[in-house]
């Protein structure tokens, strides 16, 4: 049977820790394991998962970490640990975040897609499937029934240009194989998000694939580290803090930046050049970083989103 690690970054998750585990174990018939780093709670996080792990000693596995590193670095170290101990075994990986709840489907689901995609492009190729979820208030209501629609994500363009510039993937719902984990290196500094860097990843390496249904709820609330606002309210927040807007560009420059130090010597001659024009964009003058953009395509989904690159470029 194929095994699936799930890898979990918690914080102060007391209030949702133990609906979300539940979802994970009662998962169809699948061989799996959570690993979760508690990213130095001071609630009761670490007493929840400490008494999963003693209770089902096979399937929950528990480390800490001495102090708080952040969500995206405690994710990617949990990735690259995890994938240094199971080399050379049939594995395939997803991330989990501490407050949603998952279908009991849906690595079932997501499985025998990438199962699919490996019949086709075969194991040796890096491979990543995302799904969509469902949106909801902290009591479990529905507020959307499509993550992506709500965001208004333009789920078909998958190429490397628009992971550059956008991360369309939700980490909560991807997963990928054996293949694609190798691949993945770890920055010192640079990686905006967890789910954005091993997008990027596939991107550049392999292939992306999506899978059309909800299969999980992602529950919004006032510590998501990414919300899942509506998108009037997006445009609103964006429209109101263009300073804001300006920073998470440069962050995203900075994270090409970062990818090009990992990579630049393994990616085809296609795609090294676009990396190199995207990373020259803030060196360049007005008019021409408009012109890059338009040129090899980095865009973000939507006219809206798009309006708004351009005024802050």
């Amino acid at each position: 049977m194929d095994k699936v690690i799930i890898l979990m970054a918690a914080w102060q998750g007391e209030k949702f820790l133990k609906e979300q585990i539940d979802s994970i174990l009662a998962q169809d018939s699948i061989d799996l394991q959570l690993i979760v780093r508690d990213d130095a709670s001071r609630d009761s996080t670490l007493e929840i998962l400490y008494s999963y792990a003693r209770r089902f000693p096979d399937k929950v596995v528990v480390y800490e970490n001495k102090e708080n590193i952040g969500a995206t670095k405690n994710f990617l170290n949990l990735l690259c640990a995890a994938e240094a101990e199971n080399k050379d075994k049939n594995i395939y990986y997803m991330f989990s975040d501490q407050d949603d709840f998952w279908h009991h489907d849906k690595v079932r689901k997501t499985l025998r897609r990438i199962k699919q995609m490996e019949k086709k492009y075969g194991k040796n190729t890096p491979l990543l499937v995302f799904t969509d979820s469902e949106v909801v208030d902290p009591n479990g209501v529905l507020l959307a029934d499509s993550f992506c629609r709500q965001q208004h994500y333009n789920v078909k363009n998958r190429s490397f240009a628009h992971l550059l510039m956008e991360n369309i993937c939700q980490g909560c719902t991807m997963m990928w194989n054996m293949s694609l984990a190798e691949k993945i290196k770890i920055p010192k500094e640079g990686a905006r998000y967890h789910d954005w860097w091993v997008a990027l990843t596939a991107a550049a390496f392999g292939k992306i694939s999506f899978l059309p249904q909800a299969t999980m709820q992602y529950r919004q609330h006032e510590n998501n580290v990414v919300g899942a606002d509506c998108f009037g309210t997006y445009v609103q927040q964006r429209m109101k803090n263009r300073k804001e807007q300006k920073s998470a560009l440069a962050a995203t420059f900075r994270q090409a930046e970062a990818f090009k130090t990992c990579y630049k010597e393994e990616l085809d001659q296609q795609k090294k050049q676009l990396l190199q024009k995207f990373c020259e964009i803030p060196k360049q003058g007005v008019f021409a970083r408009r012109k890059t953009v338009v040129d090899c395509g980095f865009y973000k989904s939507g006219i809206t989103r798009n309006i708004g690159l351009f005024l802050n470029l």
